[in-house]
């Protein structure tokens, strides 16, 4: 598979010189991943991010307020693991897979070569770890609001 190719045709990158693409496709380790492996599990520090080649990924959330939790299957050219960039933050969600699967990943120490050698995919990544965050503190906010006012 061409990942520099595959990258372009990802949302947010089809601008990015193909230099910088290039970098960053080299930057990524390729694996295939047997049935019933765990990425991340909530609560623990993640250890990369990663982008799904081939295959699907299960990703379960649970909020500790309500017990409540959900799943969404993943596919090819989704991302997950983002808040693996921030060192020693916790997944929110569990990430495994109930059948084979190939992804890319990229891990900290990638990350921080990033700004050195492609420094716009370096902050668009900053990018979508403020959104990410964003989003999370958010839906923490409602479920927090919602569990205080039915508390009253």
């Amino acid at each position: 598979m061409d990942i520099t190719h595959f990258l372009r045709l990802q949302p947010g990158f089809e601008n990015f010189s193909s230099t910088d693409l290039d970098v960053f496709s080299r930057m990524l380790n390729v694996a295939i991943y047997p049935a019933r492996h765990r990425f991340t599990v909530r609560g623990e520090p993640g250890h990369a991010l990663y982008v799904i080649l081939d295959g699907a990924v299960t990703m379960t959330s649970g909020d500790e307020l309500t017990g409540d939790s959900a799943d969404r299957s993943l596919r090819v050219g989704e991302w997950f693991g983002l808040l693996s960039l921030v060192e020693n933050l916790p997944a929110f969600e569990n990430c495994s897979t109930s059948e084979s699967v190939t992804v890319a990943s990229f891990n900290r120490v990638q990350f921080d070569e990033l700004f050195e050698l492609a420094p716009p995919i370096g902050r668009h990544f900053l990018y979508m770890l403020a959104k990410q965050l964003a989003r999370t503190l958010i839906a923490q906010n409602e479920r927090l609001s919602a569990k205080a006012r039915l508390s009253k």
